[in-house]
């Protein structure tokens, strides 16, 4: 059975509604060889790995050490960085880290920022000038969540482009490219130059505070025990790559399923209400995260399998978010749809605390597109995605428009 599932052929990442269709059907738990793990593939087995504490999220000192060679000394580095997110940390550190941040995601702080967004997204499609056919993802969903997330933490506006191509050679690593043979090296030495600017950031805010996230956690809120700088930039480097990341991703992927379903298309055009419901339908179509790893603290049963301490067990959002278990008309794009669980920001204690940021700027950026343009067209006949386990993206999206008149 497991030869059936090769999550590394080509297949699995072009197509892989069948394949994650099979598994749900014939092996919704089963141990993947391509993955060296286990695979969960139905809604409430991934729902419960989410929720349930017997699973670790701090995966990347195992991980390190299960290295060696001349590459240990990059991977250390990049696992001790890395591995200070707050997404690889578990209670009490997880809960310390998270609490400091969570004040700048609430309501009140979060409405402030949408004219800000909005203003972002409308001076990115100005710049654009009377363009027609762009790369929607090089052209604007790449810029506008850069340019929010420097913004957020005080990264002037003419070193975002610096943001932008940190976050790509990062991703290389976390993200598994299993593509990019070099991504140890490139990734090392994106982190490196991206620590060494935070460092400074950081310096700069202390000498300097402003209000922005960046002094909120040298302020440490309501924390008795303030972060240390190290902290800090790691939830820096953090914030620019789950932010930026998953964003573009879900702008992206939102047009791709607009244009591959052109009556969601018209319905969209008719009524532009629907925005808020269309976005949380793009998050469960094309989940700009597509799998989550976790680790086995003790032994664990689920779907009759065994799963023992110490086990790798990734945890499909995909997969979960096409079970016909939970959702009706499951492989349909349905902007209208009506009580819409998908997982695609997580659940549990690690539930992501960006998530009220990412669907304002996706419900900013398809107002912003909608407000100014019309006739929107795919351009050329095939396209590809990332070679990456983690995520779900395009490498782009050509498409055409018609300014409104």
């Amino acid at each position: 059975m497991e030869q059936d599932f090769d999550l590394n052929q080509p297949e699995a990442i072009q197509n892989p509604f069948p394949m994650y269709e099979a598994m749900r059907r014939d092996a919704p738990v089963h141990w993947n060889a391509s993955v060296k793990g286990w695979f969960l593939t139905r809604y409430f087995d991934v729902r419960m790995v989410l929720r349930d504490p017997r699973f670790s999220v701090e995966k990347m000192s195992p991980f390190a050490n299960r290295m060696d060679g001349t590459k240990q000394e990059k991977i250390a580095f990049l696992a001790e960085i890395l591995g200070g997110w707050m997404v690889f940390k578990d209670p009490p550190e997880h809960t310390k880290l998270r609490q400091v941040l969570q004040g700048a995601f609430m309501p009140k702080p979060l409405a402030a920022m949408r004219p800000n967004v909005e203003t972002i997204a409308h001076e990115i499609l100005d710049g654009l000038g009377d363009r027609t056919e762009i790369d929607l993802i090089q052209d604007f969903a790449v810029p506008l969540p850069a340019t929010v997330i420097g913004d957020l933490c005080g990264v002037s506006r003419n070193k975002t482009h610096k943001l932008r191509l940190w976050a790509d050679d990062i991703a290389k690593f976390v993200l598994q490219g299993r593509s990019t043979l070099d991504k140890y090296d490139v990734s090392y030495k994106a982190l490196t130059e991206c620590v060494a600017f935070y460092q400074e950031l950081v310096a700069d805010h202390r000498a300097n505070p402003r209000d922005d996230l960046t002094t909120l956690m040298i302020d440490g809120g309501d924390v008795r025990k303030p972060m240390t700088d190290d902290e800090i930039v790691s939830t820096l480097v953090l914030i620019l790559f789950a932010g930026h990341e998953t964003t573009t991703n879900l702008i992206a992927s939102g047009m791709f399923a607009l244009l591959q379903n052109p009556d969601q298309m018209a319905k969209l055009e008719a009524d532009r209400s629907l925005i808020p419901s269309a976005v949380e339908e793009f998050l469960r179509f094309e989940a700009p995260v597509a799998t989550l790893v976790r680790i086995a603290l003790e032994d664990v049963e689920i779907g009759g399998q065994h799963i023992k301490k110490g086990d790798r067990v990734f945890a499909s959002l995909f997969s979960a978010a096409h079970d016909p278990e939970v959702f009706e008309g499951a492989k349909n794009v349905d902007i209208a749809r009506r009580r819409n669980r998908h997982m695609a920001f997580g659940k549990g204690i690690h539930l992501c605390l960006g998530a009220p940021l990412a669907r304002l700027e996706g419900q900013v950026a398809f107002e912003a597109l909608f407000e100014r343009y019309t006739d929107f067209t795919l351009r050329g006949d095939t396209l590809e995605w990332r070679d990456e386990l983690i995520t779900r993206g395009l490498h782009d999206l050509p498409i055409s428009m018609h300014p409104r008149q």
